[in-house]
């Protein structure tokens, strides 16, 4: 069931009572992990925190932690699966879904109160009550009468239930068919501290990180995400300083981390730029070059730190890129974007924070969670986690620039139909990256492919099992994702022993035994 009332509904049912709070592995469940700690800790909630990465450890979270707790607060998780059916918790355990991840299983949307859904999306179209659940005593007839009208109303009766199941499929399958992500759920959070009188900068801030998150990833269309911020523009203009920081909105370039960077450096591995001049080819340090020319940076300036470089073309900086993205026919190289200011130092820009987070999380092994947590801090100018976390953040993007770029030159996309896949090369340290880094690679792969209209499928060996990870085609409005049904419909066909373990479907392991017949089930299913 949907709740009404964020305050009341929710949040107040929490005051004195202990939370188990589960929250995924990524950004958006990061920066509303944040502010929910921050409310908790105004408020005296005792909370237990556990981070999950799949439906098996949000189902060892729970059996392990759930004594003596009544109600379970979930982030970006248990918002795609049976709740009750997976965890089978006592009757009077509430669980608080706040997930980004759509669509909604229908079995929590029609809860009778034990499950609660935090945020109803109107981007999701719900099938009625009524047309996906009969309750019905056909199914317990054993022998069919032997009157002649008792016999005709039985065949009317089971009639009526296969058209009532047809029916009921083809809403299913509608309903199921593509993966995509709603509102981000620390907008959620903000909107609730925010009718708490609590919006302070540390709230803005992590909210325009989850919002920057999806629009830098594609995972929202440019409409969506423009409708996300707009609660957030209240926020901004509302806002009183808080330790000598203020978040703004203003014209930033569209480069990670340049600022940390050097010019050159930022371009080239920018997965906006490096796959559109296609720096992967032989003359893609020509292109480089020429672009910087048109932009009137020398290279001694653009390969120097930028913190470094002369002060008239950091202030000409935005439109020297506005200019040579139109002569270069590049995707536009400025965008609005959030930065956090604070007095004397450099500004930091909510696309930056997106990257370091998800550094922390997937590429610095054990203890990124909580170096994430803290990398969203806004009291410390100088955080050593967010230092760390952009450091990692670097060596991934330069490591995913180089990956591309080698299955770009060897011509190792392949091309299947309706998508386009590649594997990375078995012992490669990228085999071990998380899906959210995998999926920048292969939509970088892509892009610089020239295929606009194709989806593309990257293949992580690890051992006897090989993670697979979806993205939608690039450069599209709709960013809905098809592999996540295709997965599971392809697995049934084939007899694969595909693991749906994660909770973006579109990422599943199986044997590396069975990926080629995996692979020709997909192609056939999709063409």
């Amino acid at each position: 069931m949907f709740i009404e009332d964020l305050r009341n509904d929710f949040y107040n049912l929490l005051l004195g009572n202990r939370v188990l709070l589960l929250v995924h592995y990524d950004v958006d469940a990061i920066c509303t992990c944040k502010i929910l700690q921050g409310l908790f800790k105004s408020d005296n909630i005792s909370y237990t925190l556990v981070p999950v990465g799949g439906i098996s450890e949000l189902k060892t979270a729970y059996e392990e932690n759930n004594e003596e707790v009544k109600y379970v607060v979930l982030v970006n998780c248990g918002g795609t699966i049976d709740l009750v059916d997976i965890l089978q918790p006592e009757e009077d355990v509430v669980f608080f879904v706040l997930d980004s991840h759509k669509p909604t299983d229908v079995c929590n949307v029609y809860s009778d109160g034990q499950v609660r859904l935090v945020y109803r999306d109107e981007e999701e179209n719900i099938p009625n009550f009524d047309d996906i659940f009969r309750d019905d005593d056909d199914e317990n007839e054993e022998e069919m009468p032997s009157g002649r009208e008792d016999l005709e109303a039985f065949v009317e009766r089971r009639r009526q239930r296969r058209e009532w199941e047809t029916k009921r499929n083809d809403l299913m399958f509608n309903y199921t068919q593509f993966s995509y992500y709603g509102k981000p759920s620390a907008c959620i959070a903000v909107e609730l501290a925010w009718l708490l009188c609590r919006s302070g900068v540390e709230y803005t801030w992590a909210g325009c990180i989850a919002v920057s998150a999806y629009a830098a990833t594609h995972t929202r269309s440019p409409a969506q995400a423009l409708l996300d911020a707009h609660a957030l523009h209240r926020h901004l203009a509302a806002q009183l300083p808080s330790h000598g920081a203020s978040v703004s909105m203003e014209k930033d370039a569209f480069l990670p981390l340049y600022r940390t960077w050097s010019l050159e450096n930022a371009l080239k591995y920018s997965p906006v730029v490096a796959p559109h001049l296609r720096l992967h080819s032989l003359a893609g340090a020509d292109r480089l070059r020429q672009l910087l020319a048109d932009m009137g940076i020398p290279l001694q300036q653009a390969r120097q730190a930028y913190r470094s470089m002369d002060v008239e073309l950091r202030r000409s900086l935005l439109d020297a890129l506005d200019a040579a993205a139109d002569k270069h026919h590049l995707p536009r190289l400025t965008h609005a974007t959030y930065l956090l200011r604070r007095d004397h130092c450099a500004p930091l820009a909510a696309l930056d924070c997106v990257y370091c987070v998800m550094a922390l999380l997937e590429l610095e092994g054990p203890g990124g969670f909580q170096l994430a947590l803290a990398s969203v801090d806004t009291s410390s100018a100088e955080c050593e986690a967010r230092q760390r976390g952009l450091g990692a953040a670097r060596r991934g993007l330069a490591a995913a620039a180089a990956l591309a770029g080698a299955t770009l030159a060897a011509r190792a996309l392949h091309h299947a139909g309706p998508f386009a896949h590649f594997t990375i090369s078995e012992g490669a340290a990228e085999c071990e990256w998380g899906p959210w880094w995998l999926a920048v690679c292969a939509r970088w792969v892509g892009a610089g492919a020239g295929r606009g209209a194709a989806a593309v499928l990257v293949a992580a060996p690890r051992g006897r099992t090989v993670l697979l990870c979806g993205v939608p085609p690039p450069q599209r409005t709709d960013t809905r994702n098809l592999f996540g049904a295709a997965f599971e419909q392809a697995a049934a066909k084939c007899g694969a022993s595909v693991s749906l373990d994660h909770f973006d479907s579109a990422v599943v392991t199986l044997p590396a035994a069975q990926r080629p017949q995996f692979l020709d089930a997909l192609t056939a299913l999709l063409a």
